[in-house]
């Protein structure tokens, strides 16, 4: 299966298209997406099967922090300020708010270890699946899964760009207007 890029366009409830940057167009159905259907225009990050249908459909944001996240120290802080910035008007249009992630968000920040944050993997499937009708809750608690499954237990730093993460998260929610409600 080959990785792209695209930008994701809906023909009705169920199907749609992507048009990827390499020219082609490749359909997709509902159920090709890795945490909750995505808006139209979204930027999204796929692979295709041989018969040239869209699998595993996630935004470019959630790739980005899968990505860079755990390796803060090697990244361009001021662009991952910048894309986390961005990323939390996309949640506050996703109506999440901060009372949303909040019991996560102290929990992530009271951790002492890896291991206290990969024990937080039910509670991320939790909130998830309590906020199914948000697909934005979805991606977030599924970025943080990812990032706990892939943290090693001996990195005192995967521990701080986690809260790092996390807390860049919530100010920005902030920052962008959070109602808190």
């Amino acid at each position: 299966m080959t990785e792209k890029k695209g930008i994701l366009q809906w023909k009705d409830k169920n199907s749609g298209l992507i048009r990827a940057e390499d020219k082609n167009t490749y359909s997709f159905d509902w159920n090709c997406f890795l945490y909750g259907n995505l808006p139209n225009g979204e930027k999204v990050v796929f692979t295709v099967e041989n018969n040239a249908k869209a699998k595993n459909i996630q935004s470019e944001w959630a790739v980005y922090f899968k990505t860079n996240v755990l390796d803060l120290e090697n990244c361009d802080y001021d662009d991952f300020c910048d894309k986390t910035c961005q990323y939390a008007k996309i949640l506050k249009k996703g109506k999440v708010t901060t009372s949303m992630i909040r019991k996560v968000y102290d929990q992530i920040h009271r951790a002492k270890t890896i291991r206290e944050i990969k024990k937080l993997r039910p509670q991320f499937a939790y909130i998830a699946g309590r906020n199914q009708d948000k697909p934005r809750v979805k991606e977030l608690m599924n970025i943080l899964d990812d990032l706990a499954k892939n943290a090693t237990e001996d990195s005192k730093s995967h521990l701080q760009y986690i809260q790092q993460f996390m807390e860049a998260v919530v100010a920005y929610l902030k920052f962008a207007g959070d109602t808190d409600r």
